[in-house]
């Protein structure tokens, strides 16, 4: 894990990016290709918590992003169980210090976690959204969260 130290920062991002994710949502529902900062947010914890905490914060935030939009309560929040879940498994078997590492993981995780909710949500974009979709999508949460993570990491540092 790490120190409390260590911690703040990650902990500070992800709550960041929980915030803009509810507090950007009427924004971003206009648009098909948007950043999701909810995904990103997920990912990045569950790099910190063990696999059954990050598969608990992802079924909580998707109890949250089902109650803004009132629909899919199920679905997202097990999807978003699934993906906190394997997440925080996958970070075991990958190399995890890679110069690129958390960039790539944000960019794969997105896009998994996005065509499954577009693949499991009724009247989606089903599988049109999930190859055209989703890998934008993912790229800009990428971008966007592994920035956000690049910053936190800086502040790690002594």
């Amino acid at each position: 894990m790490g120190s409390r130290r260590g911690w703040g920062p990650d902990a500070a991002v992800v709550v960041a990016l929980v915030i803009l994710h509810f507090t950007l949502f009427r924004f971003f529902v206009r648009w098909p290709v948007t950043p999701n900062f909810l995904i990103g947010g997920l990912l990045l914890a569950a790099l910190r918590l063990r696999a059954g905490y990050a598969a608990f914060f992802g079924f909580s935030l998707g109890v949250l992003e089902a109650a803004m939009g009132l629909e899919g309560l199920g679905t997202i929040s097990i999807v978003l169980t699934v993906v906190g879940y394997l997440a925080a498994r996958s970070r075991d078997l990958l190399f995890a210090d890679a110069r690129y590492y958390v960039f790539i993981y944000l960019f794969a995780g997105t896009w998994v976690a996005e065509v499954f909710l577009m693949l499991a949500m009724p009247g989606g974009p089903g599988i049109l959204g999930g190859l055209v979709f989703a890998p934008v999508s993912a790229l800009g949460t990428a971008v966007v969260c592994g920035t956000a993570e690049s910053v936190a990491a800086a502040m790690r540092r002594p």
